[in-house]
């Protein structure tokens, strides 16, 4: 019997490293190999179950390189967020643990006392509960955590780590320095695990504000593309409206064997028709982030080219794609505008490749020097506090993605590549 409760014990501490797998999985990458999945189901299992005795500083201290040696192997992932996920979950894991253990221990030696089959096998029976919190915990996040993981940016993992630290330094120091009595320390390892608690729903309030800001920007640049639309329609209406005189004046020019001077201003009549609403991709936002840019060029004097396949795209949100799009655009637009005239020019090329790979490049002719400090690309604008946040918003986004950027520049040009395995 005893034998059977302990292979329980087993079960449930794989059960309970597989829902805490899960819950990570939420902020982090998994790696691919499903080996890897089981070796993590394991190691979870090992950390959500161990246990944490009074004044023994022994698993405490071991189990938090596990932790992170966990993330390193079954996770793709940036350093500071494999950091961040110990910070938020680690004061949780031994938090729960410690009660557990308080409450289950202090229960099984009461009834059966110390060293009994009895109390052996409550003990065991009672691992059933952690299972059923990180099951309960991981049905509450699996719907939330992935916005977290796509929108938050490294300033804000770095406020909650700040957030955190107040609540790993109790932990270890309850269990380093537990007093006599050592039920007192309880209530502040249940402070410090709802802490935690709260703090990974303010990381899902951040980001859900990341979001929020993303798309309104999204729909300001909708707005604007729509009232370029109607503008471009009242025209081609007021055209259409005197299309019979323009017929007549180009009819006047033939019959008087100006040839030449006819088809000028038919060319220029061609050029007056256009509308502007061009179908560069059919996702829709992304399309009219594109037009809006596109006439922003145009009205600037660029020579612009735009090459855009993209359809069929699924591994990158919109709000996310636009936000590239209009950042880079913005930039190269603005450089542009500072060289003369007839040397203005903006390629911009993305791809998204049959093997899942979403490619970016565009390039702008430039004039003004480019200044860096720290790593940062500096504006020039008269608003200093807006220094590189474009770029930096950008890079943001292929981090999330796990991409690549590459930025490059010569005296006349700037570059910027990325590449996405979507």
């Amino acid at each position: 019997m005893e034998h059977l409760v302990h292979g329980a014990a087993m079960l449930f501490m794989l059960a309970g490293g597989y829902f805490f797998y899960q819950i990570l999985a939420c902020l982090m990458q998994p790696r691919k190999p499903a080996a890897l999945k089981v070796l993590g189901v394991v190691l979870y299992g090992t950390l959500s179950s161990v246990i944490i005795y009074p004044n023994d500083p022994a698993n405490i201290t071991y189990m938090l390189p596990l932790f992170f040696l966990a993330n390193c192997l079954v996770f793709q992932a940036g350093w500071l967020v494999r950091f961040s996920v110990i910070m938020l979950f680690y004061p949780i894991v031994i938090a729960v643990n410690f009660v557990h253990g308080e409450t289950f221990g202090n229960l099984a030696w009461y009834l059966f006392g110390e060293g009994t089959a009895g109390n052996s096998i409550l003990y065991d029976l009672s691992f059933a509960v952690l299972v059923l919190f990180w099951f309960v915990y991981w049905r509450k996040l699996k719907e939330t955590l992935p916005n977290t993981r796509e929108f938050l940016d490294a300033r804000s993992w770095v406020f909650l780590d700040i957030v955190c630290a107040a609540s790993m330094a109790a932990i270890y120091s309850c269990v380093y320095f537990t007093p006599k009595e050592d039920w007192k320390v309880v209530p502040c390892m249940l402070a410090c695990a709802v802490t935690n608690m709260g703090s990974i729903r303010l990381a899902y309030d951040l980001a859900d504000r990341v979001r929020g800001e993303m798309e309104r920007k999204n729909l300001k640049v909708q707005q604007d593309y729509y009232e370029e639309l109607e503008r471009s329609q009242l025209k081609l209406r007021k055209f259409r409206h005197d299309m019979k005189n323009h017929l007549a004046a180009a009819e006047e020019l033939l019959r008087e064997g100006e040839s030449g001077k006819a088809e000028e201003y038919l060319g220029q009549l061609s050029g007056y028709m256009e509308t502007g609403n061009r179908q560069f991709c059919k996702i829709p936002v992304v399309n009219a982030v594109l037009n809006v840019k596109y006439n922003a060029a145009m009205e600037q004097g660029i020579d612009c080219f735009f090459h855009i396949s993209i359809d069929g795209m699924a591994g990158i949100d919109p709000i996310s794609l636009c936000a590239i799009f209009s950042n880079t655009l913005d930039n190269a637009i603005e450089a542009c505008g500072k060289v003369a005239e007839e040397k203005r020019r903006l390629s911009v090329k993305a791809r998204y490749t049959e093997n899942g790979y979403f490619s970016y490049e565009i390039v702008n002719t430039k004039a003004n020097a480019v200044r860096r400090k720290r790593g940062c690309f500096l504006t020039d604008k008269e608003d200093v506090k807006s220094h590189g946040l474009g770029i930096s918003s950008v890079k943001d986004i292929v981090d999330r993605y796990k991409g690549t950027m590459d930025i490059s520049y010569t005296d006349e040009e700037f570059t910027v590549v990325i590449l996405i395995e979507v």
